[in-house]
């Protein structure tokens, strides 16, 4: 029988609400949330999503459901006032409690549970984020444009809305998406060496939820997770920050696969050479 399964990903800490980038705010303000995606398939029907205060003071959090939409190319999301497809996740499932107040240095869990109520809708992933926001703050208001980092000049005197979400996926038959890497470059920004990585979905109804990694030398030396590509977009280019000084000759080697490492699934790897 195939089993539902909750992708797990190391925990993320909440920041100013915008998908799922996290900016830096006081800690006080901070939420350890676990996994940072949920993927529901098979027969199963319930997941669960772990939060801890890491704080010193209680924190109240909203729990809400939130629709975005990924950008094609960029990757980064728009927000939208419906669900990206015809059939919404968001009316087929439940989750308990949808207020949660965490004591200082301590867990609480959300359960979620999926109801179908007949039969499932046509093979595909079904995507909605959950949205976590701190009680103390009104919702932010929805941003058609491309989310931006506020500046710290921007910050001075402006009370930001804390909050963060995670995308919950319904995925209904087997997934038949591939990715291939493009042209990869390479750039030199502030004195720090980024690798540009292209990587071309298959059209499908289904996402990849992926991780990059970029050797040099045989050493890890740059690595993106949460390296996803959702069903409603056809390729992103990743822009990879390298921790070496300088590249002279050898190859780079770029390798996105699953982020299940019990699937051990490999979508694409390449060798680029370097000249000296």
């Amino acid at each position: 029988m195939k089993r539902f399964f909750l992708k797990s990903r190391k925990a993320l800490f909440a920041g100013v609400f915008i998908g799922l980038t996290a900016l830096a705010v006081p800690a006080s303000a901070s939420l350890s949330i676990t996994p940072t995606i949920v993927v529901i398939e098979g027969r199963e029907r319930f997941a669960e999503v772990h939060l801890v205060n890491p704080t010193n003071v209680v924190n109240s959090y909203e729990i809400n459901w939130r629709f975005m939409r990924m950008e094609e190319g960029t990757g980064i999301y728009v927000n939208q006032d419906k669900s990206v497809t015809d059939w919404d996740l968001t009316k087929h499932i439940v989750y308990t409690p949808r207020r949660i107040t965490i004591d200082p240095n301590t867990a609480q869990k959300v359960r979620l549970a999926l109801r179908l109520g007949g039969e499932p809708p046509a093979p595909g992933d079904y995507r909605a984020h959950m949205e976590f926001m701190k009680s103390a703050d009104k919702p932010a208001p929805i941003d058609e444009t491309a989310p931006k980092k506020p500046t710290a000049k921007a910050n001075v005197g402006v009370k930001v809305n804390v909050g963060f979400s995670i995308p919950v996926i319904y995925r209904v038959g087997e997934s038949d998406a591939t990715a291939k890497i493009g042209n990869v470059t390479t750039t030199l920004k502030g004195g720090k060496i980024y690798a540009i990585v292209p990587i071309a979905k298959s059209k499908s109804n289904y996402g990849i939820e992926g991780n990059i990694a970029v050797s040099y030398q045989d050493k890890v030396v740059g690595q993106v997770k949460n390296a996803n590509i959702f069903s409603e977009i056809q390729g992103r280019t990743f822009e990879i920050p390298l921790s070496v000084e300088k590249l002279a000759g050898g190859n780079l080697q770029i390798v996105y696969k699953d982020f299940d490492t019990k699937k051990n699934k490999v979508y694409d790897q390449i060798s680029v050479p370097i000249s000296k």
